[in-house]
């Protein structure tokens, strides 16, 4: 029994010490706040980002003390190029009396680079520095009474207060070192003679009633009312490539998802069947995954091997759409240019 209880007493002294302490999330990011305080709102917030959602949460402390009603309206999160996100999950609205305080917890998943989301789906990299903007008005008095006490209540015009989040630069410059990939995405060429070809190509088709219209743009082909939405990034030799399509046009198509690829200058066909191509129907039947009727919606994900050297790269889908009879809706493929991302 003597040599038990050192042993108990050591283990328990071992067991309350590793249950007191609190241990930092790995991967999480900090930002330093400071509180706002004036005559109609006062807040403090903490700023914290976890890496692996890319998410940001905002835990504030927002009070009146002011002696008239604080209607908050609005929360976002903004980027210093006054790019804005409202809030993914928590109550961003609410009302305050004269002397209230409420915690708000509030999450966000920040719209970071505006070009690289347009090009690839994706927010780009978290920020070194955030502001949280609260948008705020307060009533009026009138005739010595406050206007929550009276019929007719009239309010000051709408405040934006900015409260600035900013990571310690050391943090900021190794979290960068650690998980900022060099990548690109790919455009559509918008110089090319592909619009004039397919416009004229379209004319030879009967299944196509309307008058033949043809428009591209970097991310996008319109084309008698079909859709065509591209959506890339190219990463550790690795393409993951998005098109979305909407038909709004009177005729329907058929998706041959082994004729969709993209290929880079020199790339081997043998190259294809390592390609994962999946289609999902966002809206429309079910039953016909591969069919894209007026109205409905579809998303095409391809993922493949991809280790291109050159400036460009060619998008084959001129027999991955069909009308009726098997008739290629493209006459032909459309080349693509790289984009470095930011």
């Amino acid at each position: 029994m003597k040599r038990i209880i050192p042993l108990i007493l050591v283990t328990l002294l071992f067991a309350c010490k590793n249950h007191t302490e609190t241990k930092r999330v790995k991967g999480n990011l900090n930002y330093a706040t400071t509180a706002i305080k004036s005559g109609q709102i006062s807040v403090t917030a903490n700023l914290t980002a976890t890496i692996k959602t890319q998410e940001l949460q905002a835990d504030l402390q927002l009070s009146n003390p002011g002696s008239t009603t604080l209607t908050i309206s609005e929360i976002e999160i903004a980027t210093t190029e006054g790019l804005r996100t409202i809030p993914k999950t928590g109550t961003a609205s609410m009302i305050l009396k004269p002397g209230e305080n409420k915690a708000v917890l509030l999450n966000f998943q920040p719209l970071n680079e505006l070009r690289e989301n347009q090009l690839t789906g994706r927010n780009g990299y978290l920020k070194g520095v955030y502001n949280l903007l609260i948008t705020y008005k307060t009533e009026e008095k009138e005739s010595g009474l406050s206007t929550y006490s009276s019929p007719s209540q009239t309010y000051k015009s709408p405040t934006v207060m900015s409260l600035p989040a900013v990571l310690a630069p050391s943090d900021y410059k190794a979290y960068l070192k650690k998980y900022q990939i060099t990548a690109t995405s790919y455009s559509f060429n918008t110089k090319s003679d592909f619009t004039a070809k397919q416009k004229a190509y379209l004319t030879t088709l009967k299944q196509i009633k309307q008058s033949p219209f043809v428009f591209v743009s970097a991310q996008e082909i319109a084309l008698s009312g079909v859709n065509f939405r591209l959506r890339s990034y190219c990463e550790n030799d690795t393409l993951n490539a998005e098109i979305f399509i909407v038909n709004h046009s009177d005729f329907s198509l058929k998706i041959n998802q082994e004729k969709l690829d993209i290929r880079y200058p020199g790339e081997l066909v043998s190259a294809r069947s390592n390609a994962l191509v999946k289609v999902e129907k966002i809206s429309g039947s079910r039953k016909a995954p591969y069919e894209i009727e007026k109205g409905d919606r579809v998303l095409i994900r391809l993922k493949k091997p991809f280790k291109n050297n050159e400036d460009n790269a060619v998008l084959l889908f001129n027999k991955a759409f069909t009308l009726n009879n098997q008739i290629a809706l493209f006459k032909n493929n459309i080349e693509l240019v790289k984009v470095n991302l930011p």
